[in-house]
């Protein structure tokens, strides 16, 4: 599973694309409103999410990841992704 599009979208929601034919779009708008989060409130601020392979990213310190994301979009637990993931670790 790797991601290969993100698009930032109006009102706090993200297109994603994974090379498997996994995609969609999540709303991230009530995220905004807690935490470490609600820096990204300005939309200027929440545009300039990026990938970092592992997470979706708009800082060092603020991010998401993307097992998370996946398994959301392809309605699975991110649980059944995980022992699959082990594996490549040890390759």
């Amino acid at each position: 599973m790797k991601a290969v599009e993100l698009k930032a979208l109006p009102h706090y929601k993200l297109f994603l694309s994974f090379d498997d034919g996994v995609c969609g779009t999540i709303d991230l708008s009530s995220m905004v409103e807690k935490g470490i989060f609600q820096g990204l409130k300005d939309e200027a601020s929440f545009n300039k999410v990026y990938l970092t392979g592992y997470s979706i990213a708009w800082s060092g310190e603020l991010e998401i990841d993307l097992l998370s994301v996946y398994a959301e979009l392809a309605k699975r637990k991110p649980e059944e992704f995980m022992s699959a993931n082990s594996q490549y670790a040890a390759d």
